[in-house]
């Protein structure tokens, strides 16, 4: 079974007394300013135990003898990378891809009811009888996050195809799974979904760990030839089916990374801008200042006789240049041209900066429609995830 939950836990656990059923987790959060809940990593799977050996008896149906699946369902095969048994196996859960409302009454026996937060992406059920077996895969609402219902699809599969498995050779199975987890990285975030889908029950490793690997893992250096096999009755090419399942993961956080880029990137815009047109604003200040003491200068300066100018001298300090001696006639000159150029410097300055300020608008808007983006596609992966605004 699929669930979503909005951060790392423990799995609840419900066994339905006719069916089992497996369950996906996926956990993480949305970090930064986004302040948002997100996908990492494709969905940890949780199987529950069967009741009996029973199960796992009956034979697979026919191709003939199975009902007509729908166009969405063949379509959904058709991107399994599935062998004909592969397929057979499939089309004999009748599988269903269905809404959230559906798929929370189809799955409901895997979750307690007060799971806050987690939401059901699809499940397995296997039935007293062969025939029962059904698979439910939760159809995002948003295409983006298509993908993701193969790599649901296929790892339900492989339950599917576990429970067909006879006492023997699921035996040498749980072996070949064991020895293929063990050469998994110790960094690889599928093991830690499998702990929190077993969740410390040992009964229910062995079928985890090989939906999981099956569906998710490939390793430079293989798994065991005869796991590869086993793998190999069902998907034609895994490594293909293990791309789909890394696109699919990323798609979240790429979007999530994108609009946390936009959003630290107006954020850096607006400092800056406003950084600016705080020290415009202090230097339009200084030039009122110097301009009205020049105003002043003037004014006394034409209110002096003629042969009483002359006798003065002004000495000038130009910022970063050596004082300056001149007449008071000529002081006035220069004070007049540099309080100019200055203020045609402020006008340039503040053209500019509306144009910046524009264009920090304009980014702001577009980090904002990113974050929107971002928080409907969360939305769309888990209807119940709980994201801040």
């Amino acid at each position: 079974m699929t669930l979503v939950e909005q951060r790392p836990s423990s799995t609840p656990r419900r066994l339905g007394r006719r069916a089992a059923r497996t369950a996906i987790t996926i956990a993480g959060t949305l970090a930064g300013a986004l302040g948002l809940t997100a996908c990492v990593g494709q969905p940890p799977l949780q199987l529950e135990t069967y009741p009996s050996p029973a199960a796992v008896v009956p034979a697979t149906p026919t191709a003939a003898a199975l009902p007509l699946p729908d166009a969405e369902v063949v379509e959904l095969a058709d991107r399994m990378f599935l062998t004909a048994e592969g397929r057979t196996t499939f089309y004999a859960t009748q599988p269903t891809l269905a809404d959230a409302e559906a798929i929370e009454t189809a799955c409901a026996d895997a979750v307690d009811a007060g799971a806050e937060g987690w939401f059901t992406g699809g499940c397995f059920v296997g039935g007293q009888h062969r025939d029962a077996d059904r698979i439910f895969v939760f159809r995002p609402g948003d295409e983006r996050l298509a993908e993701s219902m193969v790599t649901v699809a296929a790892h339900e599969l492989l339950h599917a195809a576990y429970a067909r498995l006879s006492l023997l050779d699921r035996a040498t199975v749980d072996g070949l799974v064991a020895e293929a987890a063990a050469s998994v990285p110790s960094d690889d975030p599928v093991l830690e979904q499998i702990e929190r889908s077993t969740d410390g029950d040992a009964s229910t490793r062995a079928n985890e760990q090989f939906a999981y690997l099956g569906s998710q893992i490939t390793l430079q250096s293989g798994f065991p030839a005869q796991l590869e096999d086993v793998y190999a009755r069902l998907f034609t090419d895994r490594s293909a089916l293990v791309d789909t399942h890394r696109r699919a993961a990323s798609v979240v956080e790429e979007t999530i990374a994108a609009a946390e880029a936009a959003i630290a990137s107006a954020a850096a815009q607006e400092s800056q801008t406003a950084r600016d047109r705080a020290q415009l604003e202090a230097d339009r200040g200084g030039y009122e200042a110097a301009l009205a003491a020049y105003s002043a200068d003037l004014e006394r300066f034409n209110a002096t006789p003629l042969e009483e100018r002359a006798r003065w001298e002004v000495t000038l300090q130009p910022e970063g240049a050596e004082p300056i001696t001149m007449s008071w006639e000529a002081s006035l000159t220069y004070r007049h041209d540099e309080l100019e150029r200055f203020r045609g410097d402020l006008e340039s300055r503040a053209s500019a900066l509306s144009a910046a300020e524009a264009a920090a608008e304009d980014l702001r808007t577009d980090a904002e429609q990113r974050r929107a983006d971002a928080v409907a596609l969360m939305r769309a992966a888990n209807p119940n995830a709980v994201i801040p605004e």
